[in-house]
C-alpha cells in the first residue's frame, strides 16, 4: 500500500501552506485508491476476471481453464447499448429559440464529429467509458476546451480549437473518497515532461500558465540521474500489460523525461502540483464560467455510501471462480481417463520397458496381472454436468444475461422445451436491466454536452479575431429544416414575387441577395449553403448564434446496436399507419396530407442499406400534346385553350375578364376557365 513520503515544499510562504492543503488531499486519495485497485475483487481482479486470467502458480489443478462468460457479457452490454452516434437535441430555455437551438445542436453533433482528430473517436471514448464502469463499478471524463498548434510544412497552424472530452485512466483517479458524488475537490495524475509544461496550455486560447519551472528543474538536477524521471511503473503496476507479460515504458525515455503532476480541479480554482518535489507549477482561477468540477462521473450501480457504485464482477465473483475451478477439475479428471494410472507391481515388472510408444514390449513375468489399469468411477461425469449447469444457470440470472447466444440454453435440443413465452420473458429482463443502464449512461451523457455547450459560448469567438465559423452539416433532417427556414434562400425567392403579385410590397422593397446574409471577405454569402444534390451543406456560426439558454434532451435510444428485424418491422407500421383510409381521412379533414416520398426517402436510409434513396425517385413530367387546331386533348374536342405564351381569359372575383401574365405555362398544367 502506499507509504507517505516527507517532501520539502518549496516556493512562498503561500505555495508552502497550498501545497500541504492538496498534498493532504493527494495522500487521502491515493489511499483509497490503491484500497480499491488491491482489495479482493478489486481493480486488478476485475482486470484477470475480464482477461481470462488466472495465476498457474497458485492454482490447485493441473488445467488451467476459465471460462470467458465474463470478456463476452461486458462486450455484449457495451455493444448493445453503445452502437451508434447519439441523436439528441438541445431545446430552448431563456432567451433561445428553436431556430437558434437546431443551429447549436448541429455545431455540436460536428464537433462530436470532428474530436477524431484528437485520437480515439466519441463512440471509442464512451464504449471505453462503459467499460470501466462495468469493470470497476464507475468512469470518470475530463470535459476541457482544446486548443493545440501544430507545424504543418514550417508554419505554425491551429490544429485544433474545441472542446474535448478524456476518458480518464481508472488507476490515475485521485477523488474526494469522502463523498458519494464529485464535491469540493477531484484529483488526477498525468505524467508531463518539461517541454509539455513550457509550450501546452489545456486551459483556453494563451500562453502557458505553468510557474516555479526553474525551480522544478532545479529540483530534478539534485537528485541522481536514475530518478529524474518518474516511471509509472514506479507508482503503481499496470495489470493489463502484466497479465500480458508487457512492461511499461513510460518515464523509460531519457530524452524525454516525465514528472509526475496532479491537478486538483475545484469549481473556482485549478492547482497543479509535483508530490515528489513539493513544486506549486499551476494555481489559477477556474477558467469556466459554469462553475462546476469539470468531470463528468458516470455509474450503473450506485452505492448509497459510495463514490464508486457496484462493478458487474463482484457480486458474481464467487460462482466464477467455482466455474474456472468445476472446469478444471474436469479436464483434469478426463486426462486422467485418457493416460490412465497403471498399477505396477515392479517386483515382477521391468519397469524401463514400460513404454506407450506403438508396438511397444512390456517385459514382465505374469502378463496381463503384473500391470493393471486403474479404473475410476463415471458417476463424476453427470454430477459435474449438473453442478456446471447450475452455476451458469445462477450467474446469468444474476448477470440478467440469458439469451441464447452464450446461455446454457441450446436452441437445437431445448426446442421442444423452452417455449417463445420463456424466450420473450429473458429478453424483456435483459431490456430492463439495459433501460436501466441507459437512464445512467444519459445523464452522463448529458453532463458532457451542456459542458461543451458552455465552453462554445464562452471560448469559441474569445479572443480571437476570427468572428465566424463554417461547419459541415450531414443529415436530411437538419437540411430540410434549414431549407424550410429560408437560410439558404437568396431574393427575390418564390415567396417575395407572390407577394409582389398580391399587391402586398413592391418589388423596390425587396433589397436582392442572400435572406440570412454574412459578410466572408467582403461577399456577402448565405448563412447555409446547401450541395447541389442535396447531401449536405455548410453553416456558417455567428457569435449571436451561441447566445441564449438551451437544456439537452439526449436520445440514448438511437445509440442502441441497429436491430435488421426492428427497423423492418418499424417500417411496415409505419406503411400500414399511412395507408389507412380513416388515418387519411382524419388528415384530409384537419387540411393536410402525407409527404409519401419523404416519408419513404427517410424509411429506406434508416436501414443504412440504401444511403441515397432520393435517386430511387423521378418526377413525372405528363406530356400534353396539342393538336394543330388548338385543341387540347385532356379536356374533350372542341373546347380550345390558348396557345402557350398568349393571354387566357377568366372570369375574375366579379364576374368581369381578366388577363393572366404573357408567361403562363402550357394550358395542359393550367385548369381552364369559363
Amino acid at each position: 500500500f502506499f507509504m507517505a513520503t516527507q517532501v520539502s515544499p518549496k516556493g512562498d510562504k503561500k505555495e508552502v501552506k497550498l501545497f500541504h492543503e492538496v498534498n493532504n488531499h493527494y495522500k487521502v486519495a491515493r489511499e483509497d485508491l490503491e484500497q480499491r485497485i488491491y482489495r479482493k475483487n478489486g481493480f486488478n481482479d476485475a482486470d484477470r476476471m475480464f482477461s481470462s486470467f488466472l495465476d498457474e502458480k497458485s492454482w490447485p489443478f493441473r488445467s488451467v481453464i476459465f471460462d470467458p462468460r465474463p470478456y463476452t457479457v461486458i462486450l455484449e452490454k457495451s455493444a448493445r447499448l453503445i452502437g451508434n452516434k447519439p441523436k439528441g437535441r438541445l431545446v430552448p430555455r431563456e432567451g433561445g429559440d428553436a431556430l437558434g437551438a437546431q443551429i447549436n445542436n448541429e455545431l455540436l453533433s460536428f464537433q462530436w464529429d470532428d474530436n477524431s482528430r484528437l485520437g480515439d473517436t466519441m463512440l471509442q471514448k464512451w464504449i471505453q467509458m462503459d467499460q470501466n464502469t462495468r469493470k470497476y463499478g464507475a468512469s470518470f471524463g475530463l470535459s476541457k476546451w482544446k486548443y493545440e498548434v501544430r507545424t504543418i510544412k514550417g508554419k505554425k497552424k491551429t490544429f485544433y480549437d474545441g472542446p474535448d472530452f478524456v476518458v480518464c485512466n481508472p488507476r490515475d483517479v485521485l477523488a474526494n473518497p469522502s463523498y458519494n458524488s464529485i464535491q469540493k475537490w477531484f484529483q488526477y495524475r498525468e505524467f508531463s515532461t518539461l517541454g509539455e509544461l513550457e509550450s501546452v496550455n489545456d486551459v483556453a486560447r494563451s500562453a502557458p500558465v505553468y510557474k516555479n519551472l526553474d525551480i522544478l528543474k532545479e529540483s530534478m538536477t539534485m537528485e541522481s540521474q536514475a530518478r529524474t524521471s518518474s516511471r509509472r511503473e514506479v507508482t503503481y503496476v499496470n495489470e493489463n500489460k502484466a497479465i500480458r507479460g508487457l512492461n511499461d515504458y513510460l518515464g523509460t525515455d531519457e530524452s524525454n523525461k516525465t514528472i509526475e503532476l496532479i491537478t486538483e480541479y475545484r469549481s473556482d480554482r485549478w492547482i497543479t502540483f509535483a508530490p515528489k518535489y513539493g513544486v506549486i507549477v499551476r494555481d489559477i482561477d477556474s477558467p469556466y464560467d459554469h462553475g462546476e468540477i469539470p468531470v463528468v462521473l458516470l455509474r450503473y450501480y450506485p452505492l448509497g455510501d459510495d463514490l464508486y457504485g457496484m462493478n458487474e464482477f463482484e457480486p458474481v465473483s464467487k460462482i466464477l471462480r467455482a466455474i474456472n475451478a468445476l472446469l478444471s477439475q474436469y479436464i483434469d479428471k478426463k486426462n486422467v481417463d485418457l493416460y490412465g494410472i497403471l498399477m505396477v507391481n515392479p517386483v515382477n515388472v521391468r519397469m524401463h520397458t514400460l513404454d506407450f510408444a506403438p508396438e511397444a514390449k512390456w517385459l514382465m513375468n505374469n502378463p496381463g496381472t503384473d500391470v493393471v489399469p486403474w479404473r475410476g468411477g463415471t458417476d463424476s461425469n453427470s454430477d459435474i454436468s449438473v453442478s456446471y449447469n447450475l452455476l451458469v444457470g445462477t450467474l446469468l440470472n444474476a448477470w440478467g444475461e440469458a439469451s441464447q447466444g452464450y446461455s446454457r440454453v441450446n436452441p437445437t435440443s431445448d426446442q421442444g422445451n423452452v417455449t417463445a413465452t420463456e424466450i420473450k420473458d429473458t429478453a424483456f429482463t435483459r431490456n430492463v436491466r439495459d433501460n436501466m443502464n441507459q437512464l445512467f449512461l444519459a445523464d452522463a451523457l448529458k453532463k458532457q454536452i451542456m459542458f461543451w455547450h458552455s465552453m462554445n459560448q464562452q471560448f469559441m469567438f474569445a479572443g480571437s479575431a476570427e468572428k465566424k465559423r463554417i461547419i459541415r452539416i450531414v443529415g436530411r433532417d437538419a437540411i430540410d429544416f434549414f431549407t424550410r427556414s429560408g437560410m439558404g434562400d437568396v431574393r427575390p425567392t418564390p415567396e417575395d414575387a407572390m407577394m409582389v403579385a398580391n399587391g402586398q410590397m413592391t418589388m423596390d422593397q425587396i433589397n436582392p441577395g442572400p435572406r440570412f446574409a454574412v459578410d466572408v471577405d467582403g461577399t456577402e454569402v448565405p448563412k447555409f449553403q446547401p450541395d447541389e444534390y442535396g447531401e449536405g451543406g455548410n453553416l456558417i456560426i455567428e457569435p449571436g448564434d451561441l447566445i441564449g439558454n438551451y437544456d439537452y434532451v439526449p436520445d440514448i435510444e438511437t445509440m442502441k446496436a441497429p436491430s435488421d428485424e426492428a427497423i423492418e418491422n418499424k417500417m411496415m407500421t409505419m406503411v400500414a399507419t399511412l395507408t389507412n383510409p380513416a388515418i387519411l381521412q382524419g388528415l384530409a379533414q384537419e387540411g393536410f396530407k402525407p409527404k409519401f416520398k419523404d416519408i419513404m426517402i427517410r424509411g429506406f436510409e434508416a436501414t443504412k442499406v440504401i444511403k441515397d434513396a432520393e435517386a430511387l425517385f423521378e418526377e413525372l413530367k405528363p406530356q400534353q400534346p396539342m393538336m394543330q387546331n388548338g385543341t387540347n386533348p385532356t379536356f374533350g374536342g372542341g373546347i380550345a385553350g390558348p396557345q402557350a405564351g398568349q393571354p387566357a381569359q377568366g372570369p375574375d372575383a366579379t364576374g368581369g375578364m381578366v388577363a393572366s401574365p404573357a408567361t403562363l405555362p402550357p394550358v395542359a398544367n393550367q385548369p381552364l376557365m369559363g
